[in-house]
């Protein structure tokens, strides 16, 4: 079977597959023990292929792999830039895929502490790249993508009813926004020193998907990548009506934010206007559907404060 979409496949030379970084992997057959970094292994699971072996910080407790069938496979790593290679090539893999976050070109794939150790790796097993530095819909593209090389029919019942749930909460979170047009939405994460508001652009390709179907999220105005980083003192630098909170276990809690004063002070939290920003899922239609339903629902009940 040819994959489509010009990215590889099996043919009668081999299987191929050009990955976000236009490195091109050759094999002499489709490869089958594949070994993901979490939300990588996450993505893919969805699709129907299901990794040998998974790496990064703690897969067990990230709630990307919640309902993951660990009994078909095996933890490779679980301290970032860690990978045991033993284990590899125990595991006879023969792929490696992950997510790729330039700038730069040359960055390494999340999982790999630098590119000496990314080279060495790779130099054993294949490695293949992801694109998240893009909108979220070509995330999902290229992961359907690599899905349908490694010899999943991305036309089957199940993906078709994905993808049209999908659909169904695109068009509601569209719905939804129209109604809520006039809000002023930011998007946060934050430490006990610092408060740092998203861009809203392909650094944050879910971000800039939910814009993109009218959610009305204000970007941060900075050339830096992902956020504009505030002293807590100018917490108030974006007035908004609301904001979605990152959720992500690496994160200060909430709970904690709110023992901030400059926190509590601004409009959108005295008014419990407070969102879970679940950044950055894996590239699925149905972690994307679930996402944008969450945000639909978390929205609607949201109000001008400012």
């Amino acid at each position: 079977m040819l994959a489509g979409c010009g990215s590889g496949g099996q043919s009668e030379s081999g299987w191929t597959f050009v990955d976000d970084r236009r490195q091109k992997v050759s094999l002499e057959k489709r490869p089958t023990r594949i070994v993901a970094y979490v939300t990588a292994a996450a993505a893919l699971h969805d699709w129907g292929v299901t990794p040998v072996g998974v790496f990064g910080t703690n897969p067990r407790e990230d709630p990307a792999l919640t309902g993951f069938p660990w009994n078909k496979s095996q933890i490779v790593g679980t301290v970032y830039g860690e990978i045991d290679t033993q284990a590899l090539r125990s595991l006879k893999a023969d792929l490696i895929v992950s997510r790729w976050y330039p700038p730069p070109a040359d960055a390494p794939v999340f999982g790999f502490n630098n590119l000496k150790q990314q080279r060495a790796i790779g130099s054993q097993v294949p490695i293949v790249g992801i694109n998240g530095h893009v909108i979220g819909t070509r995330q999902i593209d290229r992961f359907r993508d690599l899905a349908h090389a490694l010899g999943v029919n991305t036309a089957s019942g199940t993906i078709r009813q994905a993808r049209a749930q999908f659909d169904r909460a695109a068009a509601n979170l569209s719905q939804v926004a129209k109604r809520k047009s006039g809000l002023r939405i930011i998007a946060v994460s934050a430490d006990q020193n610092t408060m740092y508001v998203a861009r809203v652009a392909a650094d944050n390709g879910d971000l800039a998907f939910y814009a993109h179907r009218g959610v009305p999220l204000v970007s941060a105005r900075t050339s830096d990548p992902y956020w504009d980083s505030l002293p807590w003192k100018e917490a108030g630098k974006y007035p908004a009506d609301a904001l979605l909170y990152d959720a992500r276990s690496d994160v200060l809690p909430l709970a904690q934010v709110r023992g901030i004063h400059e926190f509590a002070e601004l409009p959108a939290v005295r008014a419990s206007q407070i969102g879970a920003w679940h950044a950055d899922p894996p590239p699925s239609y149905r972690r994307y559907g679930s996402a944008m339903n969450d945000l639909a629902r978390t929205i609607a009940g949201w109000h001008k404060v400012i």
